[in-house]
Formats: structure tokens, C-alpha cells, sequence
């Protein structure tokens, strides 16, 4: 987790360890400034073109599964849905925005910064929901820094404060993901399990079965866990430090998280009509993988509120042999969308809005926390 310092001798250095694209050169001429500008609009470009086709080609995919699926189909699940499962759903989502408090007090314990803890819900609120609605990139990270820059935390502050919320992410997705693999009944659909199959030049045949994949998951969590057991030095790289959390704080990280994500799941589950589910139709392990695969699709290529890639994973993974689950699992994408996605970011709206109006915080106030 980067939480440390970095030089800026020079004068060339953006304040985070790494050349600062926008430094005159040598000459006191313009180029570098010209050339570096270009380069990150090209990138930048690059970045939205490329989330943009992703996103187009899970909408064509999402097209393609729905193709033969008329809105009775859909409102058949609505009809055999309890209104009790939506409350149900409405209640876990709001204990499942208070366990994301926990990600934050982890981070801000970590930097020995402190800081109210009604800032800290309200922080996890809005970064939480608008990451889930506008993506990290668009809408979380920024809202995030502007809430947590007010509040008299640093750029680099931030930054690792950040970082260390994407651990904690991570450490929990892959604790539940090896689990269910390895003990858990998950019935992937035969599509999904042919994916996991590929033929190599080097390797030949190559098949990841369920219980590789659950063994490669948990070694991670545990090669992580024995790091912050046994490395209590901070690990330098060039001009940063990299400060690993005590045994004790990264148990923490993982219970957190965790508990993030079966709520989440509990919530996707219980808005599945109840005449889907079930031991041998949708059980609750194939939802908690096919929802982490979704998590997964989306942090990694950016495209804002996973679109189009949450509705195609689970339709794939949750659709059964004959696709007569589509309708019902699409009733509970939206109902999912609506009560864990849309109510909580017009709740952040309110309270990004009243952060905006509040006196601001010194670095004294949220200085060392201990």
C-alpha cells in the first residue's frame, strides 16, 4: 500500500514520485509541456474509446440473451416476487452501505489520521455509490478526493487511502471466491466452464477446474496475511515506501469486505423469485460467484456502474440449461439496479451537497489518530 513520502528535488516532479509531464524543459521552451499534454490527451482518449467498445459489445452480448424474451417473461418475475423480498432487499443494502464504513476506518486507522465517524459513513456513502453508478474513475475517486480534501487529508493522503480501499476490496472478493469454489456448491453453466478450458502451444490443453481456481484465490489471501505477519518494515521502491498493515488490521480487511460482498449477494438473491432458486435450481454460491465475476469485469476495464457487463454475467451464469430463468433473473438485474445502485447515490447527492456547505477541516483536526 503505497503511504509515503516522495522527493521533488528537481522541480520535475508532480508530488507523487513520478516525472511531471508538464515540466518545462531545459531551455525554458514550452516543449515538454506541449509534447507530455498531448500524450495524456491520447491516452485519456484511448482509455474512454476503449471503455466505450466494452461497453457496446456487453449491450450487443446482453441483445443477443434477451433475444426471445418478451416483457411477460420479465414481468413474471415481478408477479412472483414478495414484496417482503423487497424490503428485505432495501434493509440489507443499508446495512450493506454501514459495513462499508469499515473499508474507510480501516484505511484512515492505517494512515494514523482520525477523522468523525459520521464523516467516515458519509464518505463511504457517496464514494461507494457514486463508484457503483459513475465508476471509480468517472464519479468515485473524484467525489472521494473532494470530500477528503476538504476534510484536511493530502493528495498523497488520499491517494493511499485509496489504494488501500482497493486492497480490501480485492482480499475479500478473493477469500469468497475460493471458498465457494473449493467448498461450496457452484453450478456454473456449461458456457462458463468451456471458458475456463483453452489450448496452449507451450502448455498444451490447458482446464482451470473450480477447485485450482479456489486453491490460486486463497493463496493469495494467505501469502498476504503472512506478509503483514512477518514484514513489519516498510518496503521501499525508488521514491516510495510501502507500509503493510499489522496482522490484526489486515484480519480487519478481510472480515470487511467480506462481509461487503455476501450482503451485496444476500441482496441480488433475495430479489430472484422465489420459484428460481433453491439446492438444485439458483443456489446462493453460484449468485456470490457470479456476482464477484461481474465485480471483477468491471473494476478491471473501468466501464462506469459495470453496464451491460452485470446484466450479461448474470444472465449468463444464472439463465439454467434451457434460458427460461432469463426473464425472472432480469427482473431482479433492475430491481438490484434500483435499490442497491440508484436510492443510495440519490442519498450521496444529498449528502455530497451538504459536505459542500459545511466549514472545512485543518490537517490539525485530522492529524495523528494513533
Amino acid at each position: 500500500m503505497p503511504v509515503a513520502d516522495s522527493q521533488n528535488d528537481d522541480g520535475n516532479s508532480n508530488g507523487l514520485g513520478k516525472p511531471n509531464p508538464y515540466a518545462m524543459s531545459s531551455d525554458g521552451s514550452p516543449g515538454t509541456r506541449n509534447a507530455g499534454s498531448m500524450v495524456g490527451r491520447l491516452g485519456e482518449t484511448g482509455k474512454i474509446t476503449a471503455v466505450i467498445m466494452i461497453m457496446a459489445i456487453a449491450f450487443w452480448f446482453v441483445s443477443k440473451k434477451l433475444k426471445g424474451v418478451t416483457w411477460a417473461d420479465v414481468q413474471r418475475g415481478f408477479d412472483n416476487l414478495p414484496v417482503s423480498h423487497i424490503v428485505v432487499a432495501i434493509l440489507l443494502t443499508v446495512l450493506n452501505y454501514f459495513i462499508l464504513t469499515g473499508y474507510d476506518w480501516i484505511a484512515i486507522r492505517h494512515l494514523k489520521k482520525k477523522l468523525p465517524f459520521s464523516k467516515m459513513i458519509a464518505g463511504a456513502v457517496v464514494g461507494y455509490s457514486c463508484g457503483n453508478v459513475l465508476g471509480w474513475l468517472f464519479g468515485g475517486n473524484i467525489v472521494r478526493y473532494r470530500m477528503y480534501s476538504k476534510w484536511g487529508f493530502s493528495t498523497l493522503e488520499i491517494i493511499a487511502l485509496v489504494s488501500i480501499l482497493s486492497i480490501t476490496f480485492w482480499l475479500g472478493l478473493f477469500l469468497l471466491a475460493g471458498v465457494a469454489f473449493l467448498v461450496l456448491p457452484v453450478h456454473l453453466p456449461d458456457d462458463v466452464l468451456k471458458m475456463l478450458t483453452f489450448e496452449s502451444k507451450l502448455w498444451g490443453h490447458i482446464s482451470f477446474s473450480q477447485k485450482l481456481l479456489g486453491g490460486i484465490f486463497l493463496g493469495c489471501v494467505l501469502a498476504y496475511l503472512f506478509a503483514c505477519l512477518v514484514i513489519r518494515k516498510p518496503i521501499r521502491f525508488r521514491d516510495f515506501s510501502v507500509s503493510l498493515p499489522p496482522f490484526r488490521l489486515s484480519s480487519m480487511q478481510l472480515i470487511v469486505s467480506a462481509g461487503d460482498f455476501l450482503l451485496a449477494t444476500a441482496t441480488l438473491y433475495v430479489l430472484l423469485p422465489p420459484d428460481i432458486v433453491g439446492p438444485d435450481k439458483i443456489n446462493f454460491s453460484t449468485v456470490l460467484i457470479a456476482y464477484l465475476t461481474a465485480q471483477i469485469a468491471a473494476v478491471l476495464t473501468h466501464v462506469p456502474g459495470g453496464y451491460g457487463l452485470l446484466e450479461a454475467i448474470l444472465l449468463t451464469f444464472l439463465e439454467g440449461p434451457d434460458s427460461s430463468n432469463t426473464g425472472p433473473v432480469l427482473c431482479a438485474v433492475i430491481l438490484f439496479r434500483i435499490i442497491y445502485y440508484l436510492l443510495p447515490f440519490l442519498v450521496a447527492i444529498a449528502l455530497f451537497i451538504r459536505n459542500e456547505f459545511t466549514p472545512s477541516l485543518t490537517r490539525a483536526e485530522t492529524g495523528d489518530g494513533g
